[in-house]
């Protein structure tokens, strides 16, 4: 499984592969993506109230922009999967 680290303000690849574990990070707060488990249910594009989730042309979960997300594990609550880890930067996981 390959790791990739994504930090605020950085552009991500145009083609991440479905096995890669995607971390972005900002302010001390990070996302975890592991898309290899992304079923594209897309449970996870509709609630996200910061609207930053999107598929790609691989059918699997992507974050479109970091700048933008809350980091209030609205994503990780309702995937059926376990694709998301939310770390919010205050000791809360």
């Amino acid at each position: 499984m390959n790791g990739l680290t994504i930090k605020f303000g950085e552009e991500a690849p145009h083609r991440i592969g479905a096995e890669t574990v995607v971390r972005y990070e900002q302010d001390g707060a990070s996302l975890t993506v592991r898309r290899r488990y992304c079923k594209s249910c897309l449970l996870c594009v509709e609630t996200c109230p910061a609207k930053i989730l999107e598929l790609d042309q691989d059918d699997l979960i992507l974050v479109a922009d970091i700048g933008k997300c809350i980091f209030c594990g609205a994503c990780a609550g309702r995937c059926p999967d376990f694709v998301f880890v939310v770390d919010s930067g205050k000791g809360e996981k």
